[in-house]
């Protein structure tokens, strides 16, 4: 590989049998992040608040299966990815810079998974 943008994906795929999302990226790296673990980062507002008021996830302590359930995932332009979960949430955006970002603490919970 020529090593391109780190937060270039190459390769995405979701495996429900696993409950996670993996992507490759550009420069080689291939990074796993659980769908619980996509659930609790949400973006959106609704889930991680805004303007200092806190979402609805830092009022729970577990989410319900249905919450981090994947029903399907769309890529949004060039730059994002959107999931639906399988209570019908979807309007989290998942840059592709900020899934690199959490790549290292979702591969160590994928890991700490799989043990």
């Amino acid at each position: 590989m020529d090593g391109g943008d780190a937060n270039e994906p190459v390769d995405i795929r979701y495996d429900n049998a696993r409950g996670r999302l993996e992507i490759t990226w550009a420069d080689g790296r291939e990074s796993a992040y659980g769908y619980e673990f996509l659930r609790w980062r949400c973006p959106c507002a609704a889930c991680a608040g805004e303007m200092g008021v806190p979402g609805q996830l830092a009022h729970v302590e577990r989410l319900r299966p249905e919450q981090y359930q994947l029903r399907s995932i769309e890529l949004v332009g060039n730059y994002a990815l959107r999931p639906t979960w399988a209570d019908g949430h979807d309007t989290g955006l998942y840059t592709f810079e900020r899934l690199r970002a959490l790549a290292d603490s979702a591969d160590a919970a994928v890991d700490d998974v799989q043990r």
